[in-house]
């Protein structure tokens, strides 16, 4: 590829949050939940939402929580914890699991929280790394006016 990509807006069902995704991808939403992928990729990055009632999310157990529901021991030295520019608190990391690769992000926003997953029976080139991180690093999350 190595030329710049285009991407075009997305805004999720609930129209709480919003991403941009390259032009040339395909989209899905299956009961609620997008799914992106490239048409001639072998993977696809999914998006589940979660709002709470009572609280806020705190991302860190729910990558506990996501990682153990995968038979994956937590360790503390393999997530990486970053913010974006709206203040999001994001807990990363990759691993391998029933053969399959995987990319995990959880990312929160006071009382939002947004897994987006990326798996795929291979192991994803540098570049398509990248995407993922630009499709990530676009996600907003709609600030409520009380």
């Amino acid at each position: 590829m190595g030329m710049k990509l285009e991407f075009q807006p997305y805004v999720s069902p609930q129209g709480w949050y919003s991403l941009k995704y390259p032009e040339y991808w395909e989209m899905e939403v299956i009961e609620n939940i997008p799914t992106f992928y490239d048409p001639e990729g072998a993977g696809a990055v999914v998006i589940t939402a979660f709002e709470n009632k009572v609280g806020n999310y705190d991302p860190k157990i729910e990558i506990i929580r996501f990682l153990s529901h995968h038979g994956i021991k937590y360790e503390e030295d393999k997530i990486a914890i970053l913010t974006n520019k709206q203040g999001s608190v994001i807990q990363t990391c990759e691993f391998i699991s029933k053969d399959r690769y995987w990319f995990v992000y959880m990312m929160s926003f006071k009382d939002k929280l947004l897994i987006l997953t990326y798996n795929s029976d291979e192991t994803p080139e540098h570049e398509l790394s990248l995407i993922i991180h630009q499709i990530v690093n676009s996600i907003y999350f709609k600030v409520e006016e009380y």
